[in-house]
């Protein structure tokens, strides 16, 4: 058969493979076959004008929105998504630590940030939190079926609904209550729908259910569009491999056909498109998305495939995610709040028959995701002498805008006066304060870094009628020379227990159970004198180790790993849980709650301080600003860490040559153009932003020494006065 598309290539060249479907596996076989030498005849057949498949990013409401993919689930060196993200610096700094990529999720969505019934009424997080254990303990024992030769009920959506009906012989609520129960359970019925890409789960096999495998990783998203990493992806491969608006028609294989441009040279496959173009080709890897292959596969192979292959391939189920973007000229949520949760009181999972699609397609809806504001990219600096390598950066020296503050942060300290930090905490506040009938003591956990800044003072106010312990965590990180001072300026002001740990080695951490043993010993058990187990709340600012401690009190007193999720960022930890237990003599049982900062934070030097222990989002601050407080505070202490770890020679403090020497040392430069007098000329400049996360990234993980932010304090002075 003659081919009327593009020739063969000359013998003796290697084979000719085609790939079939320019969506991201598409376009991942295509990058591995042409780094391989013998696969240098090679193209891919996209349908479209683009590449990229389901990976869609737009620009829309002013920024970047994610049409498609949205998530990288499981983001860890296991994951090649996360793999090529991470090679092409398509991540931020918190999704590539070694902290998040540690987080063991299970595989299940987080809690959200709060819940309303369709009514317009708040629904209990506590309530939530009770049923989403119930619900995800369940899907985790789906696993136990894995490879079994028969299963009764036979759906994962049919076994679900079995134990739920056993457990609802147990719950003595009123109805009201119970239908509330359910309602939520529907709700997380209609997020595994959306996770396992189906319109019921009872459509779902339980045998195989099992199959799917859980990477460990806080899930991540790509800070400038998923897009991104097939936009790298493209550039990678050679200009004349991908063939755009080509759909295919028929692929004729195990056949043997000849092209006029390779006499002497047979084919055994033959790719036909709608145009009428023909691809003779050695091999064909096809990727076109399985509803093609449902709708196409009479025609789309000649001869058909196996009879195997084609009921496999009838028999697999997919659904679609649809998605729903809505803009407010003003938010009505609060300022932290990542996801709204809607459970609609009138459904039930136990319901036998669903209402038609059409008519009640919004009780689909499993909630809303707020989408983080937009923020117009950094301005590119320019140079004013563009014959030179490495460019100075053009700010004045040791001295960084903190930006939207009017804050000038020199050498020598604040340049001006500026607004205090803001921070909404209301709403967690709130939720600790409704726990609080159920709570004998309150353990917080703090930096030890800063054991006299930040602390959110409502938790005394709001808090202080229970027995409290003071944990001072991240021991390690800080210097604790001057300890003593430390507990002596905290009785000052009322804090008469206080402990040092370290929870990622489980230093001082088998003191916490005895202490709060002997407060609550020694207390009035207020509405808990009948119950003889003990139930303890943490509380804290943002990222300063609650959820960690926990999970290292289980590891000492039970032995056992992780009931909370911990990572190196603010907010993991999104709503309160239901009780954790940590010991067993006695009988203990925590509650983790999201960290709470101070509605008003009274001083930029504190606020600096929060966010450099990082229980304030970097880019909320700057990381420059940061880095440039952080050099001033090591170079006023004296401690030359940074010297050594960077291999400076001496102490510096300027800022702008402290970060090119950074970024130069990492190799960690950019191309810019430069406009001049003669034309546009490409300069090599350091890359600021990288080298400052480096710093900050080697302050907090201990590799500058160990630091104490608050010795001014200690001392009876703070940074203005000196």
């Amino acid at each position: 058969m003659q081919s009327g598309g593009r020739q063969a290539e000359a013998p003796g060249r290697g084979p000719r493979v085609l790939v079939v479907g320019g969506g991201i596996a598409g376009l991942g076989a295509a990058q591995r076959l042409c780094r391989h030498p013998a696969f240098s005849h090679l193209r891919v057949l996209e349908a479209t004008a683009r590449a990229g498949g389901r990976i869609r990013s737009e620009h829309s409401f002013g920024g970047v929105v994610e049409v498609g993919a949205h998530w990288i689930h499981g983001p860890s060196q296991g994951n090649p998504v996360f793999q090529l993200a991470a090679k092409y610096g398509l991540l931020g700094e918190k999704a590539l630590s070694e902290e998040n990529q540690l987080i063991e999720t299970g595989g299940h969505v987080g809690l959200p940030s709060v819940s309303y019934a369709s009514s317009g009424v708040s629904v209990s997080l506590e309530l939530v939190a009770e049923m989403a254990s119930l619900f995800y303990s369940l899907i985790d024992q789906t696993r136990e079926f894995l490879q079994a030769a028969e299963t009764t009920p036979p759906s994962v959506g049919e076994y679900l609904k079995e134990k739920i009906r056993q457990h609802m012989a147990g719950w003595t609520e009123d109805e009201e209550t119970k239908k509330l129960k359910l309602a939520i359970l529907k709700n997380l019925f209609n997020v595994e729908c959306c996770v396992s890409g189906t319109h019921s789960m009872d459509l779902v096999a339980l045998a195989p259910f099992g199959e799917y495998t859980v990477l460990p990783g806080l899930d991540c998203t790509f800070p400038e569009g998923y897009q991104g990493l097939t936009d790298c992806i493209m550039a990678s491969l050679p200009k004349d491999v991908m063939v755009f608006d080509k759909p295919v028609k028929t692929i004729h294989w195990n056949g043997s056909f000849r092209e006029a441009s390779a006499p002497g040279e047979t084919f055994p496959v033959l790719v036909e498109c709608e145009d009428g173009d023909c691809f003779p080709a050695h091999h064909v890897v096809v990727t076109v998305p399985l509803g093609f292959f449902k709708k196409h596969l009479d025609t789309f192979f000649e001869p058909p495939l196996p009879t195997e292959k084609v009921e496999a391939i009838r028999k697999i189920g997919f659904g679609t995610n649809n998605k729903i973007f809505l803009e407010f000229e003003e938010p009505f949520w609060e300022p932290d709040c990542q996801h709204i949760q809607v459970v609609w009181e009138d459904m039930s999972p136990l319901e036998d028959t669903a209402p038609e699609l059409q008519d009640a397609w919004f009780k689909k809806l499993i909630g809303f995701w707020v989408l983080p504001p937009f923020q117009e990219p950094p301005a590119p600096r320019t140079q004013e002498y563009a014959e030179v390598l490495l460019a100075q950066r053009p700010v004045h020296p040791g001295l960084i805008q903190l930006r939207g503050r009017g804050q000038l942060w020199g050498r020598h300290g604040p340049a001006g006066p500026a607004p205090p930090f803001r921070r909404q905490g209301g709403t967690g506040l709130k939720k600790m304060q409704s726990s609080l009938r159920l709570v004998d003591c309150i353990i917080e956990v703090h930096d030890a870094r800063i054991p006299l800044s930040g602390r959110n003072p409502l938790f005394q106010e709001t808090l202080g009628l229970k027995p409290h312990l003071l944990v001072l965590n991240k021991m390690d990180l800080a210097d604790l020379k001057e300890q003593q001072k430390i507990i002596q300026h905290l009785e000052r002001e009322g804090i008469k227990h206080v402990v040092f740990t370290n929870c990622v080695k489980d230093e001082n951490v088998k003191q916490v159970i005895p202490t709060v043993t002997e407060l609550v010993g020694s207390s009035y058990r207020y509405h808990r004198g009948e119950h003889v187990e003990y139930c303890i709340m943490v509380i804290g600012v943002p990222n300063v180790g609650k959820s960690s401690l926990i999970n290292s009190l289980r590891r000492q007193h039970l032995r056992k790993g992780k009931a909370t999720r911990v990572g190196g960022e603010p907010g993991i930890t999104r709503a309160v849980m239901s009780r954790i237990q940590v010991c067993e003599r006695p009988l203990m049982f925590l509650l983790d709650t999201p960290g709470v900062l101070a509605p008003r934070i009274p001083s930029v030097e504190t606020g600096l301080k929060l966010a450099l222990c990082g229980t304030v989002l970097d880019h909320l601050v700057g990381e420059e600003t940061l880095a440039d407080f952080l050099l001033y505070t090591l170079n006023r202490h004296q401690l030359s860490g940074y010297v050594q770890h960077y291999g400076l020679g001496e102490a510096c403090d300027d800022i702008a040559s402290v970060l090119k020497r950074v970024a130069v040392k990492l190799r960690k430069t950019q191309k810019v153009k430069v406009l001049t007098g003669t034309g546009n000329v490409n300069v090599i400049q350091p890359d600021y932003p990288a080298a400052a996360r480096d710093f900050l990234r080697a302050f907090r993980s201990g590799l500058l020494g160990p630091v104490m932010l608050d010795r001014d304090l200690l001392q009876g002075r703070s940074a203005e006065e000196s």
